[in-house]
Formats: C-alpha cells, structure tokens, sequence
C-alpha cells in the first residue's frame, strides 16, 4: 500500500529513514573506535564495551527498525508507516546516540535508548492487531526481547554487576542471529525459487521440513542458554553451526552465484553456520577470547545479511532492477574482505583490525552512496 502523501521521502517508510541511519552509524562507530584506539577521547566505562553495545543497538538496532516498519505492512496489506511515528522514532533513536556517544550518558540519553526498540515494535505491531499470522508476530517479539536485553546492558553499572553488560551483549548477538536465522529461512530459498524458474533451471530449493525446524530451534537454545545455562553455550552453538550448514544444503545456492544480490544471502546465512561452530569451539578452546569467537556471527552473518538484506528491500521497494551493479558488488566482496581479515585479527596482529575496519567501511559507504538517491526519491513506476 502507499505511504501517506505530504511527507519528505525519508518519511514515507520505515527504510527510507532508517536504513541510511544504520549506514551512517556503523560507519561513525568504526571511526569513533579506531580514534580511540589511537588515544582519542572514550565514552564513560569501557570503550569496547561502548562499541559492541553501539554496533547492536546503534547500526543493527536501525537496519532490524528499518526492515520491520517496512515488511509488516507488506506482509499485511496496510499502508506503510510514515510521518510522525517516524518523526518520533528518529527523534528517540538520535537523542540516545548523542547521550550515548558523550563523555558521560545522561539518564535522558539512557532512557531515550531503552525506549526506542519497544516503541518501534509498537509502531510496527498496529497492522498486526487487525489479524496477523503467529509467524509475523515474531520479528516483533524478538524487537521486544532486544530492547530488554539493552535495558539489562545499561543495569549493569546501576547494580554493580561488571559481567552484565558483556552477558547482555552476548546474549543480543545470539538473539539477533536467531532473527537471521527465521528471516533468512523465509526470504532465501523463495528468492532462489524465483531466480531458478526465471532462469530455466530443472532444479529448486527443497521444500520446508525438520531440518529448518531443528536449526530455528537450536538458534534459539543457545541464546536462551546464555542467559539460564551459560555452559551450555559451547556445545549447543555448535550444534546449531551444525543444523544450520545441514538447513542450507539444498538450497541451491551455488546456483546463484551469477546474481550477486542473490547470492550474498546465500555467503550471509553460510556465516551464520560458521560463525556459531566458531563460536562454540573458541568458547571450549584455551587462549580465544570468546569476543573474537563472537565475531564470526557479528561481522560474518550479521553483517552480512543486515547489508545484503538492506540493499535488496531498498531496490525493491522503490521498483529498480534486483540487480547488484558494479558497486554493490565491490561492497559484498569488501565486506566479506573484513570478516575474513577480523577472525583472522589473533594470527595476524593487532593490524588486522585496522584493515578490516577500512574493509568495513568501504563496504558501507558504497552502500550509503548507491542507494542514498533510491531513498531520496520516489518509487519508480513499473
């Protein structure tokens, strides 16, 4: 349905406002964090703290925003969010990061963070009220779960719990791949559907069965460990690497390597099995720290997927060909450039960092480039 006339662009959907904050906040925290790496002022407490609770619920807190508002009333049929719910949202998200990125976070700035992910799955459950789909529930379920998951993160220095932002951090990271895990089973194989009849192929995606079921579930065990049986999460990450490699094989991905768009869904959700063997064997390994395990799920599939996802639902959703071009195709390879370069951080040295982060920040600001006139301009007639 179409948005309601009279607003700018940016307001007229939730991707249009959102997705170019989510471009624009990894890009200044990966700046922010390599001045302060280099002896530059750091937020109040720890600043690699700062900058795991920045990435999760600055960037990816934007993109998850940004793609919600938008899918729920497609899925549902309704006119999509615009105007002053949008107006509001923005206003709430910004002033958190302002306080946020300041020396000390006011309690207005904290109340403003804790605030925004519940009113963005408010704004975006309306639709729902009037008969949606358990199914299409979810994705506002888990923004509700993320927004506790920040309050707990900004508790911790409240009650003197040191451990509780970095429990809280992990505990997000899981749930966030857990989303990618439902999302991606949802979108991936349909897109691969299409793409294969489109091109001929005798062959499609296998059809819904235990295994996704299996792999959804196992996602949701780890996160849910974290929280209630810490030392589980070792061995139920990696049986979750496990039952997600077996999900995707059959889903034809290696078919779709001559789509870029496509085919970057397919490396993202890869990631997301890989990421959580890494996850759980760096856990059980002496002398990995289990940052570092994290970051196979936190630049490999997260990172992944959030762009790919960002950058197909853009194109889209404001009617220009589903076909990646020169640009976005060097910010897949530059980004998959910086997780490689990243797990590789404890062989390499402390320079690996600095690259990947170049890497990083390529990949996005191609991203902001190409797809800053889409969300500027108005959908372009069939």
């Amino acid at each position: 349905m179409s948005p309601s006339p009279g607003w700018p662009q940016p307001l007229q959907a939730g991707f249009r406002l959102f997705f170019p904050l989510a471009g624009i906040a990894t890009l200044a925290i990966m700046l922010r964090t390599v001045a302060i790496l280099h002896g530059g002022d750091a937020p109040a407490g720890n600043p690699f703290t700062w900058h795991g609770h920045e990435m999760l619920f600055g960037y990816v807190a934007a993109a998850i925003a940004g793609f919600v508002l938008t899918a729920v009333p497609n899925w549902t049929g309704t006119r999509a969010v615009s105007g002053l719910p949008l107006v509001v949202l923005f206003l709430t998200w910004t002033v958190a990061r302002i306080g946020l990125w300041s020396g000390d976070a006011a309690a207005w700035a904290i109340a403003a963070d804790i605030a925004f992910l519940p009113a963005a799955a408010l704004v975006a459950s309306r639709p729902l009220w009037s008969g949606g789909k358990a199914r299409q529930w979810l994705p506002v379920g888990v923004i509700i779960t993320l927004g506790l998951a920040n309050a707990l993160w900004h508790l911790g220095p409240v009650i003197n719990a040191p451990a509780l932002p970095s429990r809280a951090l992990t505990f997000t990271t899981l749930l966030v791949a857990t989303l990618i895990a439902v999302i991606g089973g949802r979108i991936i194989p349909a897109f691969t559907r299409n793409h294969l009849k489109k091109s001929g192929a005798s062959v499609e995606p296998r059809a819904t069965d235990l295994r996704d079921g299996l792999a959804i579930g196992a996602s949701a065990a780890t996160a849910l460990a974290e929280i209630g049986a810490p030392g589980l999460v070792a061995w139920l990450a990696i049986a979750a690497g496990a039952l997600h490699a077996i999900r995707q094989f059959g889903w034809r991905g290696l078919r779709t390597w001559r789509d870029p768009l496509l085919f970057i869904l397919h490396i993202g959700y890869g990631w997301l099995a890989i990421g959580y063997l890494i996850l759980g064997f760096g856990m059980l390994s002496a002398g990995w720290s289990d940052t570092w395990a994290l970051h196979g799920l936190l630049t490999g599939a997260i990172g992944t997927m959030t762009l790919a996802v960002m950058t197909r639902a853009t194109f889209g959703h404001t009617g220009r060909p589903l076909q990646a071009g020169v640009v976005m195709t060097t910010a897949f390879v530059a980004i998959q450039g910086a997780i490689v370069i990243r797990l590789l951080g404890p062989v390499v040295g402390p320079q690996a960092w600095h690259v990947a982060g170049v890497l990083w920040s390529t990949a996005f600001l191609l991203f902001l480039l190409r797809c800053g006139p889409m969300w500027l301009r108005p959908r372009v007639a069939a």
